[in-house]
């Protein structure tokens, strides 16, 4: 998760870029260049939110999220984690 966080905050880092509309076509389209599952990309309303899986191949995530960073102003990132949490307390 780690490794998903510092791309995240790699991709946030990056100058904002002039924003524009995004469809449904064009997540689809992200995601099939990066052979990445479609359902991962999901448009709600001006926001796109990313759900990849937690065991899911890192060069996918990148590539998805390059591609989504390239058209989406990505100033203002979320990071949920789901990895289970430690039973060592």
């Amino acid at each position: 998760m780690s490794v998903l966080l510092a791309l995240a905050l790699q991709v946030a880092a990056q100058p904002t870029k002039p924003q524009r509309q995004v469809s449904r076509a064009d997540l689809n389209a992200m995601a099939d260049a990066c052979h990445a599952p479609r359902n991962w990309l999901v448009l709600r309303g001006r926001e796109v939110v990313f759900r990849g899986n937690p065991d899911a191949d890192f060069a996918k995530i990148e590539c998805v999220l390059k591609k989504v960073s390239a058209v989406v102003s990505m100033n203002k990132i979320g990071v949920i984690g789901n990895a289970p949490a430690s039973e060592d307390k």
